[in-house]
């Protein structure tokens, strides 16, 4: 059986943009139970490790404002408001700066599709202030990738890693390690001169799936389906919701069991990596298909890795998958059970199996201290 704290249970209930009448009255029965007891620290500190500090101080400050809810730390509710706040203006910066990469794109005959923060800030989420990103994700297919680089250049980006002194040239082992374990190149980033996003950094993706681990999505079909999508006046191309969704869950899969990610920031634990796939489908209404997205599943060849997103997505948030749906994929998998259990069986000779269920691990990091070390090159 799942062992959830309050503020956990808390967390997902007021980290999504809808907090429907049932959930609210549950919001409203935790705190007039355990607010004097919940741990306001540890509710801001999981805000902030789940990336959803945003959403949640969203909430917080209408609800603090039109007093439709009591028992709320107001001092923790402004200060994950003031994380809405800089998002807000630091994406503002980052969509000037999606505009500028998409037309100086198609001006030089280079087809660039915007995935993950930098699609959704501006779709998926009714403000791009709920929607943090650390980076520009960009997706175009492996042999116009010299060009889109030299696109980027020209528009004053630099490959290596920003400090306070600019931007510091990869090392040899760094150059090694992308070309051999990465699904990208190595970042780009460009010092912006703006206090709300001093750097930007842009992630070109050539694939969808790190090297050898038996599936890929083929890049050329996903920009075969794009779409353009349009924000204000801004205009570029993101990927079809039926692609975004497959493309969500199978990073949910990357990040989850590869050692590299899970030991590096904790990516397998990021409570806003499955509100982007709810928010995904809930905005999109009756232009996505679930019956598209098994078509694309099967062309793709993908059903473990989509299976392994959607079904964690459904323990956190009950009948956001469709029920045949989640049926269907998981009779396409071979062992679905150990699927969603195993880790690690990319890094190591034989797989680690997960002690703990999903949601009692997904919320206590302390679970982290079993994880073997990364063998990566960097």
């Amino acid at each position: 059986m799942a062992v959830m704290s309050v503020e956990s249970e808390l967390l997902l209930l007021l980290g999504r943009q809808h907090v429907a009448d049932p959930q609210l009255a549950r919001v409203r029965e935790i705190l007039a139970q355990d607010a004097p007891g919940l741990d306001w620290g540890q509710f801001a500190a999981q805000a902030a490790r789940h990336r959803v500090a945003a959403l949640v101080g969203w909430h917080g400050w209408r609800f603090l404002t039109d007093k439709t809810v009591t028992g709320l730390d107001p001092a923790v509710m402004m200060l994950l408001y003031a994380t809405y706040r800089d998002t807000r203006r630091t994406n503002e910066v980052m969509l000037r700066e999606i505009q500028a990469i998409s037309d100086a794109a198609v001006t030089q005959g280079v087809t660039v599709l915007l995935r993950k923060g930098g699609h959704l800030a501006f779709s998926a989420y009714q403000e791009p202030g709920l929607r943090p990103m650390g980076d520009l994700d960009v997706l175009v297919v492996r042999e116009q990738a010299p060009a889109l680089v030299e696109v980027l250049e020209q528009l004053g980006y630099v490959e290596g890693h920003p400090s306070v002194n600019g931007i510091v040239p990869l090392s040899k082992r760094e150059r090694a390690f992308w070309r051999l374990y990465g699904s990208d190149l190595p970042k780009l980033n460009k010092l912006t001169g703006e206090i709300d996003c001093p750097i930007v950094s842009v992630d070109v993706n050539v694939s969808l799936a790190l090297p050898g681990k038996g599936y890929d999505v083929p890049v050329s079909a996903v920009v075969a389906h794009a779409q353009h999508h349009r924000y204000g006046a801004a205009s570029f191309l993101v990927p079809s919701v039926e692609d975004a969704v497959v493309d969500l869950a199978a990073h949910i899969y990357k990040t989850s069991t590869t050692l590299r990610f899970m030991t590096r920031g904790g990516k397998h634990r990021r409570l806003i990596k499955y509100v982007d796939i709810a928010e995904l489908v809930r905005s999109a209404g009756p232009d996505f298909s679930w019956d598209l997205l098994l078509a694309r599943v099967d062309e793709y060849r993908v059903a473990e890795p989509v299976y392994y997103g959607l079904a964690h997505l459904n323990m956190l948030f009950p009948d956001t998958v469709a029920a045949d749906t989640l049926a269907a994929l998981r009779q396409r998998c071979s062992a679905p059970d150990q699927l969603l259990t195993q880790y690690g069986q990319w890094d190591l000779a034989e797989p680690r199996v997960w002690q703990q269920d999903f949601l009692s691990r997904f919320f206590d990091p302390a679970t982290d201290r079993e994880l073997p070390a990364s063998k990566s090159l960097v």
